[in-house]
């Protein structure tokens, strides 16, 4: 068994000086200059434009699979998003381990705050969505266009900001900057190289050799990657803000997008589509 390691680190976000904002209409027309090098067209939303909506079941399981309308106006157009919480994109053993010094904890997520859904009317739409308590963030493809709303904290210099920018992909500036070859950089790990030496070498019991070799048949359906994911300090203090929850609720977000990508592509014209990737554990 094979496992993929990836390693994500950032930049330090540039501090801008925000023109005064003008009187909120349909969407916000705030600019910002560090924003107007980066897009072409973008609204700023508050928290309070976002207005949600819970929709009551009646379910055993209400606790874990909440359903909510999500309206706003940006760029000239009404959303109106229907969201379920759902745990399918992670995998059954996802954990988050947060390293401090030579102590390790587990963090606990709150799989509840993770969306999936549609816009309303537009049943071809997808919608991604974390709705955190001060945080939200969503990913909409909808008649080949995607949008994207984020917390504006991310394209400036305060944390503190609360508003969200909305933007759509096609209106990112120089996306050359972003082209990569066709494989993005990955390093293939071995168990022997995830498991510490003395672990590796003891003899499984006999019971457990039996119940895995029931267990490991064949399957040429398997197409999703396992990742073990690590944040560095770097990323933890400014695209985590120094917080294990805001730093993993964006690492699942980037893997969500990149998942998203490759569950949706064809390689090469031979019909192998629906490849994906998923966090089996989060190192930070």
């Amino acid at each position: 068994m094979r496992q993929c390691l990836f390693f994500l680190t950032s930049l330090v976000p540039f501090v801008l000086a925000p023109r005064p904002p003008d009187d909120p209409g349909f969407g916000s027309h705030q600019r910002l200059e560090k924003l107007d090098s980066l897009l072409s067209d973008y609204d700023i939303l508050s928290l309070s434009n976002i207005q949600q909506h819970s929709v009551r079941k009646r379910d055993l399981q209400a606790s874990t699979h909440l359903e909510t309308l999500l309206t706003f106006s940006a760029l000239k157009r009404h959303f109106k998003l229907y969201l379920t919480s759902s745990t399918e994109r992670f995998s059954q053993n996802f954990k988050v381990v947060v390293v401090d010094g030579k102590d390790e904890s587990q963090y606990t997520v709150k799989w509840q705050d993770f969306f999936s859904g549609h816009v309303v009317g537009e049943p071809d739409s997808r919608v991604l969505a974390h709705i955190g308590d001060d945080d939200v963030t969503i990913r909409i493809n909808t008649d080949g266009t995607e949008y994207n709303i984020e917390p504006l904290w991310r394209f400036v210099n305060d944390t503190k900001d609360k508003r969200m920018l909305v933007y759509k992909s096609e209106d990112i500036k120089n996306v050359s900057r972003l082209e990569s070859p066709k494989v993005c950089g990955y390093l293939k790990v071995d168990n022997e190289e995830l498991i510490p030496k003395g672990l590796l070498d003891r003899e499984p019991p006999e019971e457990l050799v039996h119940r895995v070799k029931r267990r490991a048949d064949p399957n040429p359906m398997k197409n999703t990657c396992k990742l073990l994911v690590v944040a560095d300090h770097r990323f933890y203090k400014y695209m985590g803000r120094g917080e294990e929850s805001t730093t993993t609720n964006y690492l699942i977000e980037l893997i969500d997008r990149v998942d998203d990508i490759y569950r949706n592509t064809s390689w090469d014209n031979a019909g192998f589509k629906g490849y994906g990737i998923q966090i089996e554990q989060l190192l930070g």
